[in-house]
C-alpha cells in the first residue's frame, strides 16, 4: 500500500519542473499553506542529483534521489554543503 499524500508531493515535481526559477504559490499537500520551496543538488554538468521539496509552514516534505534538474531551475553543486544547510530546513520526510 502506498501513501497517497506522498503521491500528492510527487505531483509537485511537475509544477517545479515547469517554472522559471521563481517558486509559484503551490499548496502544501500536508497543511494546505502556499509556502512550498525546493532545491535540486547535483553535478553541475550533467545536472543529475537529488531534489528536496518542503513546506516552510509545516516543515514536511520529500527527498527524491536520482533525479535530473531541468535547465530552468536552481541547482546547487554537491560541493555546496554550507549553502544547502542555509537554504534547506530540517523537514519531516513524507514516506512512500
Amino acid at each position: 500500500m502506498s501513501n497517497s499524500q506522498f503521491k500528492d508531493w510527487i505531483k509537485l515535481t511537475t509544477i517545479i519542473a515547469e517554472i522559471d526559477q521563481e517558486v509559484p504559490e503551490i499548496e502544501c499537500p500536508n497543511c494546505h499553506q502556499l509556502n512550498i520551496d525546493y532545491q535540486y543538488v547535483g553535478d553541475l554538468k550533467s545536472r543529475a542529483g537529488f531534489l528536496d521539496i518542503w513546506c516552510n509552514s509545516c516543515l514536511h516534505g520529500i527527498h527524491l534521489s536520482r533525479t535530473k534538474a531541468p535547465e530552468n531551475v536552481s541547482l546547487l553543486s554537491f560541493d555546496a554543503a554550507e549553502e544547502y544547510k542555509k537554504k534547506v530546513p530540517k523537514f519531516t520526510p513524507i514516506e512512500p
